[in-house]
């Protein structure tokens, strides 16, 4: 990692803390210069205004979930569901920095909308690959969207499940990715070890 990349990722961490601590709103500059222990100038040189620095902590959200969901797809064979039920396992895995982190920046994106820009032409191209185009796309379409209306009511703490029921709803829908009819059949494309198992991760 260079110098420079490397200075860019302490401000955005320092950034990630001001952020859980006090919301993406009340985040100064002047704050995350002092969290992450850089001159004013310092963290200008790098972040020109308050909306570079929150697009640049959102850019960080997206990789870190491309990442989990590479990470995710590896556990299963090849095969038409492989990647929607990487995308519901990285989705709906449970980080709760990651879940504080979110939800603020949610709040950012609502008096701001144009930060939202990366990760709107990200979402199109993961929708590209998760839903078939054409015959057959109901399936695929009605799962995305309860993968993602769910992580929204949890962002806005308004999910009414508790843990147990949150793990079933995700074996359900595991499930129904699972679920292919060809020839009048129902064929399983199960993961590496035939059995599907749902982590939740705590923090």
């Amino acid at each position: 990692m260079s110098p420079l990349s490397s200075s860019r990722d302490k401000i955005v961490d320092a950034a990630e803390r001001v952020v859980i601590e006090v919301g993406a709103a009340h985040m100064t500059l002047d704050a995350v210069a002092g969290k992450a222990s850089v001159s004013k100038g310092g963290l200008l040189y790098h972040f020109a205004s308050k909306e570079a620095l929150l697009k640049a902590m959102l850019e960080r959200r997206i990789q870190r979930f491309r990442e989990s969901q590479e990470e995710k797809s590896g556990e299963f064979q090849n095969g038409p569901t492989r990647e929607i039920k990487a995308y519901i396992l990285s989705t709906l895995g449970r980080d709760r920095k990651t879940d504080r982190i979110g939800a603020s920046l949610l709040a950012a994106i609502a008096h701001n909308p144009k930060l939202l820009d990366p990760a709107r032409e990200d979402y199109r191209r993961r929708l590209s690959k998760l839903i078939p185009a054409g015959t057959g796309f109901e399936r695929a379409a009605v799962i995305v969207l309860a993968v993602d209306g769910l992580r929204l009511l949890e962002l806005l703490s308004l999910s009414p499940f508790n843990e147990n029921q949150r793990k079933k709803v995700m074996e359900e829908l595991l499930k129904l990715a699972d679920e292919e009819i060809k020839n009048g059949r129902r064929n399983k494309c199960d993961g590496k070890d035939g059995k599907i198992t749902v982590e939740l991760k705590r923090i």
